[in-house]
């Protein structure tokens, strides 16, 4: 799968979850409370990566891939919202990396 279809689906889901708040909540979560989540699921990624070295016990219902994968949707979720090209910026990354 191309990146650029990963972020256009995360968009999409994102903004269905932008659709529940809005009925539970009467407004969307900020780009402040979308931080907050995944600074939370760093934590859950933390705890997984240490329990699965031994160093923590398992105690979320998430699996490590899982949690993986959902703080890489987070960051394109930030990037979108804070209108940032993440798959440019990330081009440019890899390439001042390569060149380094």
């Amino acid at each position: 799968m191309e990146v650029n279809e990963l972020i256009n689906r995360s968009i999409q889901i994102r903004q269905r979850y932008h659709e529940l708040e809005r009925q539970h909540h009467g407004s969307e979560w900020s780009v402040e409370e979308d931080l907050l989540a995944l600074s939370n699921d760093i934590g859950n990624l933390n705890r997984l990566v240490m329990t699965k070295f031994g160093r923590y016990y398992d105690e979320t219902p998430y699996t490590l891939e899982h949690k993986l994968a959902e703080n890489i949707w987070w960051l394109i979720e930030l990037a979108n919202r804070l209108d940032i090209d993440i798959e440019q910026e990330l081009e440019n990354f890899l390439t001042e990396k390569e060149q380094l």
